[in-house]
């Protein structure tokens, strides 16, 4: 184990050193956008006559998150970690979609899920199929701001890519998020969940994300950057260096969750799992069906 954190140190230092805009400590570095927030049209070479972005008060806000910020677990705020998900949003490898219809109802559904840019067309995505098809869940409208009123989202899993590649090529990593909760607060025009500063080139997040991420859906996840499986980040729990099969004691039925450094703090369906916050910024885009 201790010959494993020296290597998972080593990496981390490799990639602080070569990853920009990576913030330790108090540092006010931030990995945002230089387009506004926006999705611009020059992305694709082509005008496909829509609107971008599209415009103010729809009837049904269509949304890109732009920035995820995971909180809790502790562990999953690993700065090569939080830096592999700016850059996979930034650079459309991580593509995560929200659609809210029902708007002034007071009931909304919430459709969230992965995404892919739709060739030819201007900031327009279409949600994945399966594996990685989206879920639903029923919120309460109150004025601006939208809660769950319903059950979560059982399980999504969402992908990203690593540069260079798309679905339906493998993905990079899984996020394997099981009763997922969304709630936040639309902008007046509801073109965005929080704000984009373009002076300052900062997000404001006023989306609020919970759910959970089980020990065994953690153990399958290997984080190819770190050398490690996304259980043994959590738990604290590794074996040797570079082999993520012997993290958390190699995986059920064999392992003993209770012994780990940081063993999980709930359940999902009796099983073993740890709770999972983050906060996000979204802004608006078409999405096609």
């Amino acid at each position: 184990m201790k010959n494993k954190g020296i290597w998972i140190l080593a990496v981390l230092l490799a990639a602080l050193a070569v990853a920009p805009g990576i913030s330790c400590g108090d540092d006010d570095d931030d990995v945002t956008p230089d387009d506004g927030g926006r999705d611009d049209a020059a992305d694709t070479g082509e005008s496909s006559g829509e609107q971008c972005p599209p415009a103010p008060n729809p009837d049904v806000p269509e949304m890109r998150l732009r920035t995820l910020t995971i909180l809790t677990p502790d562990a999953m705020r690993n700065a090569v970690l939080q830096q592999l998900i700016a850059n996979s949003m930034n650079n459309e490898d991580f593509i995560w979609l929200i659609r809210f219809t029902g708007k002034g109802t007071g009931t909304m559904t919430l459709r969230t899920g992965s995404g892919q840019k739709v060739a030819g067309r201007t900031c327009t995505y279409s949600y994945l199929p399966a594996p990685y098809a989206p879920g639903e869940m029923q919120m309460t409208e109150t004025g601006l701001e939208f809660a769950l009123s319903g059950d979560p989202i059982p399980q999504l899993d969402v992908p990203m890519w690593s540069e260079g590649t798309a679905y339906p090529d493998p993905p990079l990593l899984v996020l394997p998020l099981r009763n997922l909760d969304i709630g936040g607060t639309f902008s007046s025009d509801y073109l965005y969940i929080g704000s984009y500063d373009e002076v300052a080139e900062e997000w404001t997040e006023a989306g609020t994300l919970s759910g959970a991420v089980t020990a065994a859906d953690a153990q399958a996840t290997i984080i190819e950057d770190l050398g490690m499986t996304m259980c043994g980040l959590l738990s604290g729990s590794t074996g040797a260096p570079s082999n993520p099969a012997d993290d958390c004691n190699g995986g059920p039925p064999g392992w003993n969750p209770s012994s780990w450094p940081r063993p999980p703090d709930t359940t999902v369906g009796g099983e073993p799992a740890y709770s999972m916050t983050a906060t996000f910024a979204a802004s608006a885009v078409h999405i096609q069906d």
